[in-house]
């Protein structure tokens, strides 16, 4: 049952690159279930410019790029018209709206402003991605948390604007579950994307772990990897997550938790096979 229920939540999983990551794509693409959504990383420093030549390269790949847009990076209203129509121009039909860790460069402050205005509405895009944070967002009230993305579905069914949740990764599948069903009675529903960390180093996600304000789910890590060698040495994969994510959506039909999205932390390729290998055969011999 554990296999049957991994292989239906991984079909629609998507993954993310940054934009220096590029070179990467041709090696993952082998591997990639045409259609895959692969998110394009906001990194600090580096322009639009760049993130609009990684989408034309996915879609090259024949897969479907979603942006990330870090509203504070934007001025004004007028400047995210533009921005929206360089997006659409360029092919890209999914976007993923993150405040954005800078300080505001004008007059945006957070996403909600964004989804208060016309400008994504007249461009018509396939899927809006918001932030979840099932752990917490450092340095924000949990409460001002749970109203903004309250906020944030209301406009979606009054607004018809086709919104997600793509949630911060974690390491067990318990605090996710928990949030869940938090925002299920609280209302909201808007169909969540998991977000896991990738095959990487577990040192390497302690590291992330600790800035991104993980906090339950990290312990779960430590005690799973151990020793100071191992945490060092070993490979890191979600799999006890994934398959405790996967039996409690089997198990809850009105789970709002759609689909899963990893995190690879540099490890691009080994994370798409891994994944492309769980869709096709559950996650057998990969569970160690």
């Amino acid at each position: 049952m554990d296999d049957d229920a991994v292989r239906r939540l991984l079909t629609d999983f998507s993954i993310e690159v940054t934009p220096r990551e590029t070179a990467t794509l041709d090696e993952a693409a082998a591997v990639l279930p045409a259609g895959t959504r692969v998110y394009v990383t906001d990194l600090a420093g580096v322009d639009l410019q760049r993130g609009l030549d990684a989408a034309a390269r996915i879609r090259e790949h024949e897969l479907r790029p979603v942006v990330h847009l870090a509203v504070r990076a934007i001025p004004d209203l007028a400047a995210l018209d533009r921005t929206l129509g360089r997006l659409v121009d360029t092919g890209v039909e999914d976007v993923l709206l993150i405040a954005g860790s800078r300080s505001p460069a004008g007059e945006i402050e957070n996403t909600l402003q964004v989804l208060e205005s016309e400008a994504l509405a007249r461009r018509g895009f396939a899927s809006i991605g918001v932030a979840g944070h099932p752990e917490g967002n450092p340095g924000v009230d949990e409460s001002a948390v749970d109203h903004a993305l309250a906020r944030k579905d209301k406009i979606a069914r009054e607004d018809g604007l086709p919104l997600e949740v793509v949630t911060q990764f974690g390491f067990a599948a318990d605090p996710v579950l928990g949030w869940e069903r938090r925002m299920r009675e609280a209302g909201i529903r808007l169909p969540v994307r998991v977000g896991l960390p990738g095959l990487t180093s577990p040192a390497r996600l302690v590291k992330f772990g600790l800035s991104c304000g993980v906090g339950p789910s990290l312990a779960v890590l430590r005690k799973q990897t151990g020793s100071v060698l191992k945490l060092a040495t070993s490979t890191y994969r979600p799999t006890e997550t994934l398959r405790g994510l996967a039996r409690a959506v089997a198990a809850d039909p009105e789970s709002l938790i759609s689909a899963v999205h990893f995190f690879p932390f540099g490890a691009v390729v080994p994370t798409a096979r891994w994944a492309t290998t769980g869709q096709k055969d559950g996650l057998g011999a990969e569970s160690a």
